[in-house]
């Protein structure tokens, strides 16, 4: 299934471009609300584009962010950090 959100906004982007076409063709010139519409059409075809291509990336984190593994809880010597104070380590009190 499609993500709902690059729908809705494609099908905005869609609905401001037309308007924009419609407006021009019956003042027969490109007023400042013509250019308004073409210039916030664009800003949902960027975001149609930027939401359509996010989403394939955020469900392959998705599907490891709810599969259970198993890990150790033995720790190896090499994991343990020392105890300063007996190794022979002096700390210093301010």
């Amino acid at each position: 299934m499609a993500n709902p959100r690059a729908r809705v906004l494609g099908v905005t982007f869609g609905m401001l471009a037309l308007a924009s076409l419609v407006l021009i063709s019956n003042e027969e010139n490109v007023s400042a609300n013509a250019w308004a519409l073409l210039a916030l059409s664009g800003v949902f075809a960027a975001a149609t584009v930027m939401v359509f291509f996010q989403g394939d990336g955020d469900l392959d984190q998705q599907d490891g962010a709810n599969s259970v593994q198993k890990t150790s809880t033995q720790e190896t010597q090499a994991q343990v950090l020392p105890n300063p104070s007996d190794d022979g380590f002096d700390v210093p009190i301010v």
